[in-house]
């Protein structure tokens, strides 16, 4: 497959206000953008990013045992809405001052200090070991507008996965107790195959990282940040910045329970040197998270990090135009403010596809 693959063309191109694509098209698509051929290379507007909520937010966006944070009342393979009541968020506004790369605000000093915070919090973290042969298991909970013209309709998306280590790769998918590979793939070990020799071939990387790429990773926060942009193509429509932001929020997703501690610490310095980032918080009823956000234009992504143990725990997308309207979901929690994207999660290493 290549970044001019019909089924990857048909979603990218779609024009706002279009029908959302078939499960099946979706479903190429995202084995597709698993394989990262197209998603660095070509990014379509923000908006065509969330009409792919339930494959790019939904199935690949969702990572981390909680630790100390246990969001909602999910557990084992039930499905239903999570007894959340209220999910409540507040955000420092963005500064006017422009950072190194003039098309982005300066990172504020806040943003700056949460980030040290949590970097003190991550060195004293705990190491999790993975044994060969072991996978990556993510729940997730979360909510996504579905868009019809200007209007998206946000609803609950829960998915389970289970990941390959080496390149993050899907070995499992369920929608509640629907195995989503089975229903919507038509050769999914082909698929797999496709994936792993598109690894062997370009090798590990941000988008496609594996255990001992991440071990070999810098940890002086310099050295870490030039490479991590470097690793991230360039883009006509986002800045450098706000692509690595996306693409570490995807690299929490998957993998960052084998972040060492050491490298936990340094990338949350390294983020201090990027532009257009501010800090926040959101409150799920009681538990309060640290919400970094980076904001592009209109465009504005949150990464959700639990202040007593600095694992990333969740992700939020933000349209700050006026040209979206947002209903809430039917049932489920109250948002303030409701947003395009919310999603936590939770990871853990497990022996096998059949085992949570």
């Amino acid at each position: 497959m290549t970044r001019t693959d019909p089924d990857l063309t048909a979603v990218r191109d779609l024009p706002t206000g279009a029908p959302e694509p078939s499960d099946e098209s979706v479903a190429r698509t995202w084995y597709l953008l698993n394989a990262r051929h197209a998603a660095t290379r070509e990014r379509a507007p923000r908006r065509l990013a969330r009409w792919l909520v339930p494959v790019t937010a939904g199935l690949v966006v969702t990572a981390v045992a909680l630790g100390a944070v246990t969001v909602g009342g999910l557990g084992g393979h039930q499905f239903a809405t999570p007894n959340i009541a209220l999910v409540k968020a507040s955000h420092q506004p963005l500064p006017t001052t422009r950072g190194t790369n003039p098309a982005l605000s300066k990172t504020t000093p806040e943003a700056i200090a949460a980030l040290e915070d949590l970097a003190r919090t991550a060195e004293r973290a705990s190491v999790v070991h993975l044994s060969p042969g072991q996978l990556v298991h993510v729940l997730t909970e979360g909510w996504g507008a579905a868009l019809s013209g200007g209007t998206g309709t946000v609803r609950f998306q829960p998915r389970e996965i289970w990941l390959d280590p080496q390149g993050m790769i899907a070995l499992k998918l369920l929608n509640g107790d629907e195995n989503m590979f089975e229903s919507m793939f038509a050769d999914h070990e082909g698929d797999m195959e496709h994936a792993r020799s598109f690894l062997r071939d370009n090798g590990p990387s941000i988008e496609v990282p594996t255990p001992q790429w991440l071990a070999q990773l810098p940890t002086d926060p310099q050295p870490l940040l030039a490479l991590l942009r470097a690793d991230v193509e360039d883009n006509e429509t986002w800045t450098k910045d706000h692509m690595l932001w996306d693409a570490m929020a995807r690299l929490y997703h998957d993998c960052d329970i084998l972040l060492s501690p050491q490298l936990r610490a340094a990338l949350l310095r390294a983020f201090q040197g990027m532009d257009g980032l501010t800090v926040g918080k959101v409150m799920i009823d009681d538990i309060e998270l640290v919400a970094i956000r980076q904001t592009d234009g209109d465009s504005a992504d949150e990464i959700l990090f639990d202040p007593v143990t600095a694992w990333a725990v969740g992700r939020r997308d933000i349209d700050l135009g006026d040209d979206l309207t947002l209903l809430p979901p039917r049932s489920g929690p109250k948002f303030e403010p409701l947003v395009s994207y919310h999603a936590t999660w939770r990871q853990s290493i497990v022996g096998s596809v059949d085992e949570r």
